[in-house]
């Protein structure tokens, strides 16, 4: 079966038939976002509609006739490959300098359909995601103009790289009707070092980035260098998994405070019974440090948890992927 739709591809790319912006249309289509949001006990406090107000840095810009080849790459891999089972072709050859390394997670999260959870108290998150905070002023200091502390989130790091950017917002705009929470978006670049800022959450209204620390499955980094090179869908892989996901209910896990993931993307799609979550952790820390490892969980700091649970709840989109490739 496999070798009859290789071979009608083939047959059809090479008389033209098939163009870019359909086959974009196919990969679009082919991702499944059917997951029912409406039950969600935790709603997103500022979801809004923002079509009608997207400007010029979030528009997409149509995918040109000369990606055909891309695109064509793009559906042999999903076909040949439906597991998710991703391996970097060149791994990074230079660890960047640390200042020590954190050990790694003990305890793997658990999902059992029906089961409750104790839930997430609404006194524990903040009212404001990201809220900017005034720093008290020393005793005997002359009055200055107030400064203002952006901890945790929006620390200067680098910017969400510019291909996650355009292919989050493209699958945005393209399934905006059925994305609960419009008012944030949430970015992973796993090809960056672990000890660099590499999850941002992007304020639609704003366009502004926050960047944070985020931890990867040990059994994506199996040398437990820093970089994630393996990707997986498959149960017990303690793996973590590239693709779309859509946030899901809050709840207090092994983690403490703790977020359910839906995988809307063939390579994710056992994201909830792998409990797959959002979760707190001791072992990441806003610092420049080799972050532990998790069991393919996208764990933060406790520092950023707060912030996090409170912008992408109920319904957001998640982006994981590889700067400069294909995913």
């Amino acid at each position: 079966m496999k070798l009859i739709t290789l071979l009608v591809l083939l047959s059809f790319a090479s008389v033209g038939l098939l163009q870019a912006k359909s086959l974009e249309r196919m990969r679009t289509a082919s991702e499944n976002i059917n997951v029912e949001t409406s039950g969600l006990k935790a709603k997103a406090s500022a979801s809004q509609d923002l079509k009608s107000k997207a400007t010029g840095q979030y528009e997409i810009t149509p995918v040109r006739a000369d990606g055909l080849a891309q695109l064509i790459v793009k559906l042999l891999k999903l076909i040949f490959n439906p597991n998710g089972d991703i391996e970097m072709e060149e791994p990074p050859a230079e660890v960047p300098q640390t200042e020590g390394s954190l050990d790694d997670d003990q305890e793997e999260e658990t999902y059992a359909e029906g089961q409750a959870y104790e839930p997430v108290k609404e006194a524990d998150l903040p009212q404001e995601p990201f809220a900017p905070r005034a720093q008290p002023q020393a005793q005997g200091q002359t009055q200055q103009e107030p400064q203002v502390s952006f901890e945790p989130g929006g620390r200067g790091g680098d910017s969400i790289p510019a291909d996650l950017k355009r292919k989050a917002l493209e699958y945005f705009n393209a399934n905006s009707n059925r994305i609960e929470n419009k008012r944030y978006l949430g970015v992973v670049d796993f090809a960056a070092h672990s000890s660099k800022d590499r999850f941002w959450i992007l304020d639609m209204q704003t366009g502004t980035e926050h960047a944070m620390h985020v931890a990867h499955g040990t059994g994506s980094d199996p040398d437990g260098d820093g970089y994630a090179t393996k990707f997986s869908n498959t149960p017990n892989s303690k793996a973590s998994s590239l693709g779309f996901y859509l946030t899901g209910a809050l709840y207090t896990g092994k983690h403490g405070k703790s977020m359910r993931l839906h995988g809307l993307s063939s390579t994710n799609s056992n994201a909830l019974s792998r409990a797959v979550v959002v979760h707190d952790s001791n072992y990441v820390r806003e610092a420049n440090v080799r972050q532990g490892r998790s069991f393919g969980c996208l764990a933060v700091a406790n520092t950023e948890i707060g912030n996090v649970l409170a912008s992408l709840r109920g319904g957001a989109l998640i982006y994981a992927g590889l700067s400069n490739s294909d995913f």
